[in-house]
């Protein structure tokens, strides 16, 4: 409980008592200063009334209170990144997961730099695939290359109750889609939201946008998931509590798929690097993340193309890096369609900086350099 008083001091009281008794005194004498003592009187009056209101008021603050102001001070804030919104009605807002690719004759990407989350793992070839995720009203006037569906980004993007945006998909993935909490939006059944880039060649130059994704929801009667899991989020540390700079490195296989993470202290924010190299997009815009988590998991492979099976259900050993610090822990999901949640050691659940986070989805075993 918090109370916060304020009165007039008792001895100055007094003695302006006293002066205004001698005062009076005088005026008895002086018959024509009565007009001009009253107006004296009543300009005193209305400036004590003025001061006295203007005065904190005695308050009692509990904690039901307490927490409204912190809410109003703050700000309600988005479930899916922990930003802060001007709208409480933005805090859950339409979520468009998009399946953009990573292959060498791909790049440079579009609007990566602009996603609120990225899923990354391998695909064939060990080559990695991004399943970025964007909320309604995002900036981003082109998202690609988009590329076809595989079953674990499908499980992901149910996560979120998304727009699943894709062109085809592997057989399997195709199969079940339907049968999934998302929205799926094919690019072969849903050519209207997606363009070829006519500079540059097939299949690397389907793209969509943020506008053409948001149009896609209106026009398909789409609702947002209404029992969103959220992760938890803190306060970022101070610039005395961070540690000096640093550098991740997740070798998924050739060095075209290094992911490289280097820690800026200044932002407390780390840049991304494809192998030796930072990682722009098309636009312009450095890849940058407040969080990084790399997810230990099983990752089998199905046949001779090297598509693959991978575990998103149960748990195992993750690490997180923010905050220019390294915590090792665990991953949980119970069911499909729960959201994959983080815990430390000690089975507590890890807060997360506000912003951008990658998701790196790793073989057990793979190395990782901190």
């Amino acid at each position: 409980m918090k109370i916060k008083k304020k009165r007039f001091n008792e001895i100055y009281l007094l003695k302006m008592r006293r002066k205004f008794q001698q005062v009076i005194e005088f005026i008895k004498k002086q018959p024509r200063l009565w007009l001009v003592v009253f107006l004296l009187i009543l300009v005193s009056l209305l400036g004590v009334i003025a001061y006295s209101i203007s005065l904190p008021k005695e308050v009692i603050v509990g904690e039901e209170e307490e927490k409204k102001i912190v809410e109003k001070e703050y700000g309600p804030v988005r479930l899916l990144d922990g930003i802060e919104v001007q709208d409480e009605n933005k805090i859950n807002p339409p979520i468009f997961a998009v399946q953009v690719e990573n292959m060498v004759d791909s790049w440079p990407l579009s609007g990566l730099s602009k996603a609120n989350l990225v899923y990354e793992t391998l695909v064939e070839a060990g080559i990695t695939r991004f399943l970025a995720l964007f909320t309604e009203g995002n900036s981003a006037s082109t998202i690609g290359p988009v590329r076809s569906a595989r079953p674990y980004y499908i499980d992901w993007a149910e996560e979120y109750g998304a727009l699943y945006a894709h062109s085809g998909g592997s057989p399997e993935a195709l199969q079940i889609v339907s049968g999934y909490d998302v929205l799926n939006l094919d690019e072969f059944a849903n050519g209207k939201y997606f363009w070829r880039e006519k500079s540059r060649y097939a299949p690397h130059n389907l793209y969509t946008s943020s506008d053409l994704l948001s149009q896609s929801f209106i026009d398909k009667g789409a609702e947002v998931k209404d029992n969103f899991e959220t992760w938890r989020f803190k306060d970022e540390v101070v610039m005395e509590e961070r540690p000096e700079n640093s550098i991740i490195n997740i070798d998924f296989s050739s060095s075209n798929y290094l992911a490289r993470w280097q820690y800026l202290k200044e932002e407390n924010s780390y840049l991304r690097y494809q192998g030796e190299k930072i990682k722009s997009d098309k636009e312009g815009g450095e890849i940058k993340a407040k969080n990084i988590i790399v997810q230990f998991t099983e990752i089998i492979v199905l046949d001779d193309v090297g598509r693959k099976r991978i575990k998103t259900i149960g748990s195992g050993e993750a690490i997180i890096f923010q905050d220019g610090i390294k915590v090792e822990g665990r991953w949980k999901k119970e069911k499909r369609g729960d959201r994959t949640k983080f815990y430390d050691k000690d089975e507590v659940e890890i807060k997360f900086n506000p912003g951008v986070t990658w998701i790196e989805v790793a073989p057990i075993g793979t190395e990782i350099i901190f």
